[in-house]
């Protein structure tokens, strides 16, 4: 299950890959009919390429940081920039055409994945399409190559910290689309004084997952995001009306459930502990879950709950607590 941002992304992707196929197409036909025979054997090859490229994003989500389908199109559209024929009227000179290559690359990959693929291709074009040009027009080329690469990177860089900013402001996690931590102070404050307005109780659950940090590290952030995107969805079927979920940290969920006793979360954590291993898939092993039921104490103040809160991270205390939800 993705996303909603990640299902745009793939859509976005594909379409890409997709235009390109086309344009390549339509390169071949140009080619066949102006009898260009020489120019027709990459396009052609390329075609289907890059038709399959879109399907497959179409259909599916890459589980890796750096997208293989990403990869494989960026390989073979510098091998056609670099190996094309030059037989174009009024374009007779491919390496022109490399200079939209740098935005494509870090759109389709992280930071440092585009750039490897940017020198690349720049020292490819140095070697293979400008040894015969003037000193002049190399210079002025990789002058432009590598303005649109900063270009595309302060872009890139920019985009990361507004996106940030507005996950901030509005109080949601993007990973999970659980409120963040932010949100959840302001609405302990609400909550803990409705508690004792109305003498009802208030109670919550904290639910790590062990085995988030492991992911990451080993897998890659892609995996990582999809095991705790998963889990959340799991959390959120299980929340009843009234219940809010929330992004503790990087691998804890909170479960803020109001008028519910301790009894009632306990009840509420064991159907949550079986959904969560019959239903969550963990890439690393058997699944590495706990869940912490804590209940508003008589007269707790804000702070003080908040703290009991943190200090009941069974990932963060020195010695691990055996979580038996078995029994």
């Amino acid at each position: 299950m993705n996303s909603p941002v990640s299902y745009q992304t793939n859509r976005a992707a594909a379409s890409l890959y997709l235009a390109l196929g086309v344009g390549l197409s339509a390169l071949a036909v140009h080619f066949y009919l102006s009898s260009y025979y020489q120019a027709i054997l990459l396009p052609t090859l390329l075609t289907p390429i890059f038709f399959a490229l879109a399907l497959w994003r179409w259909q599916a989500a890459s589980q890796f940081k750096n997208d293989p389908a990403a990869l494989l199109a960026l390989f073979m559209l510098g091998v056609f920039l670099l190996f094309q024929p030059e037989t174009l009227s009024h374009i007779d000179q491919w390496y022109w055409f490399g200079l939209c290559y740098p935005l494509l690359a870090f759109y389709l990959l992280p930071t440092s994945a585009s750039l490897v693929f940017n020198f690349f291709l720049l020292v490819g074009f140095i070697y293979l399409r400008l040894f015969d040009q003037p000193f002049d027009q190399i210079v002025i080329f990789v002058s432009y190559f590598l303005l649109l690469i900063l270009i595309a990177w302060i872009y890139i860089l920019r985009s990361k910290i507004e996106i940030k900013k507005l996950d901030s402001l509005i109080g949601i996690d993007k990973e999970t689309g659980f409120f963040n931590a932010r949100h959840l102070n302001e609405r302990l404050n609400a909550e803990v004084s409705r508690s004792r307005l109305t003498k009802k109780p208030l109670s919550l659950l904290l639910v790590e997952l062990h085995q988030y940090p492991e992911i990451e590290q080993e897998l890659g952030g892609r995996l990582a995001k999809k095991f705790i995107f998963e889990a959340s969805t799991i959390c959120q079927s299980n929340c009843r009306t009234g219940d809010e979920a929330y992004r503790y940290d990087r691998q804890t969920l909170l479960l803020l459930t109001p008028n519910t006793t301790i009894n009632g979360s306990l009840v509420l954590r064991t159907r949550l502990y079986h959904n969560l291993l019959q239903a969550l898939v963990c890439d690393v092993g058997p699944l590495d879950v706990s869940i912490t039921p804590l209940e508003l104490r008589a007269g707790e103040q804000v702070s003080e709950f908040q703290a009991r809160i943190a200090s009941s991270c069974y990932h963060s205390l020195s010695e691990r607590v055996v979580d038996d939800l078995t029994r």
